[in-house]
């Protein structure tokens, strides 16, 4: 636990960011995902809601391919009295990195074969034009509700890249651990200095319902750095997780075989580094670039091939580019979603180093 100059600690700093924004915002909107930061923040919050007999609202995305423990957690949090439901379960495309056939899951699509029915207090339908991809529609949502105050579970303690972010352009009233100036939503990070044994002694000391899915991956002896990811289920960054899906929750996983291409194949291999990594180079390549160039050119879908051609050619032409744009062609990142960057890691390089010299 961090302990503060003046005998404050960890929670007494973010209770009293907390009650500062609740002074200064008629609304509170925290945005939860299920998973164990978003649960303590929301928690932080509603204590303080009670306390003042206010309400907060929690925002949700539903996704559709949850973990069936994360749908049983914010049937929990969104029943609460003193909480507005954002609970949003509308069509919305999410990238599945999991199939070249199946490019998106269309999420709460109208016919389509969702893998369980819509929560009674969710919202189902949108009277208006709405961005159908998951960060445009947070934008969207935000924009409805400029004079709000919109908590994010963001921890720095997680990168120095998280720890750069939230306090490099310090936002409302010149606060360092917020983002956002001028007509852009304000987004506060009252939790940005825990560490994940705060987040986890919080949640045991005030006995907190929490995402049983992180009971089974410390089972699986998941380390708590960075692996116990609890998300969406396809995504780019997280289809790693569809390894232990059949054990953790086989429902979970069936239904999401017959919704979606990838899957099966996905839960096999995805731990393997050569089918959807790009940290060893297959012993029938000379080389990364000549890996890179049979990706391409057997990629089934033309247009996206283009794209990431035209991507490529604006890029170094070194190996080291060539191997990180094997990355992303193996889980199919047309979109850029996960970036490769060279000079971009290059940097991160030297600003670790330099805070290493620093500690």
């Amino acid at each position: 636990m961090k302990i503060y100059d003046d005998n404050r600690n960890v929670l007494d700093a973010a209770r009293e960011r907390i009650s500062l924004l609740f002074d200064n915002f008629e609304t509170i909107n925290v945005s939860i995902s299920s998973g164990k930061d978003s649960t303590v923040l929301y928690f932080l919050a509603l204590q303080e809601a009670i306390k003042r007999k206010r309400k907060i609202v929690a925002f949700f995305q539903d996704q559709e391919a949850e973990y069936m423990a994360s749908i049983d957690l914010m049937k929990i949090l969104m029943n609460h009295p003193n909480v507005i439901p954002a609970w949003y379960q509308v069509p919305i495309y999410m990238t599945n990195a999991t199939s070249y056939s199946d490019y998106f899951l269309y999420a709460w699509g109208p016919g389509e074969a969702w893998m369980r029915g819509k929560d009674p207090i969710a919202i189902h339908s949108i009277d208006e034009d709405y961005p159908k991809r998951f960060y445009q529609f947070f934008d969207w949502y935000e924009n409805k509700y400029k004079d709000a105050a919109f908590l994010i579970g963001l921890r720095a303690d997680e990168s120095l890249t998280r720890y750069r972010a939230v306090t490099k352009h310090p936002g409302w009233n010149n606060i360092p651990w917020s983002t956002g100036k001028g007509n852009a939503a304000v987004r506060f990070y009252p939790i940005y200095d825990w560490t994940v044994y705060d987040v986890w002694k919080f949640i045991y000391d005030f006995d907190l319902p929490y995402n049983k899915i992180y009971d089974l991956m410390f089972m699986a002896n998941y380390t708590i750095y960075n692996r116990m990811r609890v998300s969406n289920l396809v995504h780019e960054k997280s289809f790693k997780c569809l390894v232990d899906l059949p054990k953790f929750e086989p429902e979970t996983y069936n239904k999401l075989c017959k919704r979606i291409g990838g899957i099966a194949t996905a839960s096999r291999y995805a731990s393997e580094k050569l089918v959807f990594d790009n940290k060893t180079l297959p012993v029938h390549y000379k080389n990364w670039k000549e890996f890179r160039d049979f990706l391409l050119e057997n990629i089934p879908n033309q247009e996206h091939r283009r794209k990431f051609e035209a991507r490529y050619a604006k890029q170094e032409q070194t190996e080291r580019m060539y191997q990180s744009q094997v990355g992303q062609l193996l889980i199919n990142d047309y979109e850029n979603a996960r970036s490769y960057d060279t000079k971009r890691s290059e940097k991160t390089q030297k600003l670790k180093e330099k805070w290493m010299e620093i500690l």
